[in-house]
């Protein structure tokens, strides 16, 4: 089995919308949902697509972003970053 794990900073944000995952590098892939699990899995497939997407159409990826240097740049206290994962070889 072969895997393509890639992994990219995502600024999580819980709030009466439900919790938002914004990828500072691939806006495209941002989602919101109400269950934070729910959230998660849609964002490591919706990250998944938008890569793959922009391979196909021989499009430059952008390289993900310093996850240490988005945190601090963070100013809403509901807010963190974490890297999510997702392996491109699923999709």
């Amino acid at each position: 089995m072969d895997h393509n794990l890639v992994s990219y900073p995502a600024i999580i944000t819980k709030g009466a919308e439900g919790t938002n995952i914004h990828f500072p590098d691939l806006p495209d892939a941002d989602i919101i949902d109400q269950d934070y699990y729910q959230a998660l899995m849609r964002a490591q497939i919706g990250l998944a697509i938008i890569i793959i997407d922009l391979e196909s159409h021989h499009e430059p990826v952008p390289q993900p972003s310093n996850p240490v240097e988005l945190n601090a740049q963070l100013t809403n206290p509901n807010a963190k970053v974490e890297m999510i994962t997702t392996d491109l070889d699923e999709y």
